[in-house]
């Protein structure tokens, strides 16, 4: 099947008449990549059609596959596959696509020698194997040659975990009473991101994603509204409420004050931006948001402020505000719906339970 190579400008985005969202050149190089898969497997039967309405139909499932991963995955996924296909086209009869199992398995063992992370050898696994499924075609990760392989590699390379520490609410206590009783807008930025972050077990990419919009204060205290997160797939949404406390370091007044010293409405905008110094002082760029490096700098640079080590810290130790949450009892529904957590896995591996808790477990054994 040959995808419309005719390129369409609509709301200011290129579009491609199939359906699939490009720019520049990374749309460019995604196109290419995704015109070699849909031409293999099940999709040049689709050209024989002689229906005008089935082709139609035909010309619109390209986009639909396609968003079965979300744009982020398929991104990282498309580059896992033109790093697999550099390799193979520069070797003397490897077929790019489809793969076969011998030939993926001696490109794991190049990986494993070049990056020695089986992270990378996991991530090009599983983006042949959802490309094959893209075609139609059966994954040569189902091969007991790659499973074979994989397994022997994620012993090989398994490196001891070393997560980062969390953030408490002692070292939130010290940011707070560290910006003193008229703190300028960088710093009341700064507190609100912890804090919010901290209350809300909110992940980094949902903080950055946050707009003006999102929040509405009442009596009670704020509710957020979660468009998107990396275990809503399917963009259902989730809408995440926070108390007031009444306590200095309350998420909400917080909060509260960077709108008020900001200038924020309830608007699409982001609601983290950029800091610029005026005649009037401080206020908000009007455009853009914060990104994940320039909110990690900020944290760390005041972890070191405070007198500890900014390398035991990043921007996931305040999601680790759920170890408080948990250690104080919360029950377990409303913690996983909180830190909107679809595993049990996943859940338990913020809950850091204290000494003295673990010692209950040999305590209760009667010896």
């Amino acid at each position: 099947m040959e995808i419309d190579k005719d390129v369409v400008v609509q709301n200011g985005r290129r579009t491609w008449q199939s359906g699939v969202s490009v720019t520049s050149e990374d749309g460019v190089r995604q196109r290419r990549d995704i015109e070699e898969v849909f031409s293999t497997g099940v999709w040049p039967l689709l050209s024989n059609l002689e229906d005008p309405e089935l082709q139609r139909l035909a010309r619109e499932l390209p986009a639909v596959v396609l968003s079965s991963r979300a744009d982020s995955t398929t991104k990282k996924y498309l580059g896992a596959y033109r790093r697999w296909k550099a390799w193979a086209d520069s070797r003397q009869g490897v077929p790019s696509f489809p793969v076969r199992d011998i030939h993926l398995a001696l490109y794991m063992q190049h990986l494993s020698e070049s990056s020695h992370s089986k992270a990378a050898v996991e991530e090009v696994v599983h983006a042949l194997s959802w490309l094959h499924k893209v075609a139609g075609m059966q994954a040569p990760s189902d091969s007991p040659l790659v499973q074979s392989v994989m397994e022997g590699f994620r012993r090989l390379l398994a490196k001891p975990k070393c997560p980062k520490e969390p953030v408490s609410v002692e070292m939130l206590q010290a940011m707070v009473e560290a910006a003193g009783p008229s703190p300028s807008l960088t710093e009341v930025r700064l507190l609100a991101i912890c804090l919010v972050a901290f209350t809300g077990f909110l992940r980094c990419d949902e903080l950055t994603r946050l707009r003006c919009k999102d929040v509405t204060f009442n009596d009670h205290g704020m509710v957020i509204n979660v468009v998107l997160s990396k275990t809503d797939q399917f963009r259902e949404g989730a809408s995440l409420v926070i108390a007031r406390t009444g306590t200095p370091k309350c998420p909400v007044s917080m909060m509260q004050k960077y709108f008020k010293m900001a200038g924020l409405c309830h608007t699409a905008d982001k609601l983290f931006r950029g800091i610029v110094s005026t005649r009037k002082g401080e206020c908000l760029r009007r455009g853009g948001g914060l990104s994940y490096t320039r909110m990690r700098e900020l944290l760390l640079a005041k972890i070191e402020h405070l007198g500890m080590d900014p390398k035991q810290f990043g921007m996931h130790s305040l999601r680790a505000g759920g170890t408080a949450a948990a250690n104080a009892g919360v029950p377990d529904r409303l913690f996983k719906r909180h830190g909107r957590w679809r595993s049990e896995t996943a859940k338990d591996g913020y809950a850091k339970d204290s000494v003295e808790r673990r010692l209950t477990v040999s305590k209760g054994l009667g010896v």
